[in-house]
C-alpha cells in the first residue's frame, strides 16, 4: 500500500510540474500572440485550425486592502455614485 501512496504522490506531482510549464507556454505564446497583433494592426490571428480574437481592453487592477481607495472615493464625495450595490439599490427605488 505504501509503494502505491508513493507512486500516486510521484505522479501527482510530475502532473503537477507539467500543467505548470504548460500553463507558462500558452501565457508566453499568449503574449508573443498579442505583440504581434499590435505590430501588424490585427484584431484576428488565423492558424491552420483556430482562429484567435484579440482586442485591446482596459483592466482595473485594485489594491489587496481597498480601504484606502474607499476612502479616497469617500472623502471626494464619489462614492454613492461609483458603488454597484448603491446603483442597483437607487435604480430599484426609483423603479417603484
Amino acid at each position: 500500500m505504501e509503494n502505491i501512496d508513493k507512486n500516486l504522490v510521484d505522479e501527482l506531482d510530475r502532473l503537477e510540474k507539467a500543467k505548470k510549464d504548460t500553463e507558462d507556454k500558452i501565457n508566453n505564446i499568449k503574449a508573443e500572440l498579442i505583440n504581434i497583433a499590435k505590430l501588424e494592426n490585427k484584431e484576428l490571428l488565423f492558424g491552420t485550425h483556430k482562429m484567435c480574437s484579440i482586442k485591446p481592453y482596459n483592466k482595473m487592477i485594485y489594491p489587496e486592502d481597498k480601504s484606502k481607495l474607499v476612502d479616497l472615493i469617500k472623502s471626494k464625495g464619489l462614492y454613492d455614485s461609483l458603488s454597484m450595490l448603491n446603483k442597483l439599490f437607487k435604480n430599484k427605488l426609483e423603479n417603484k
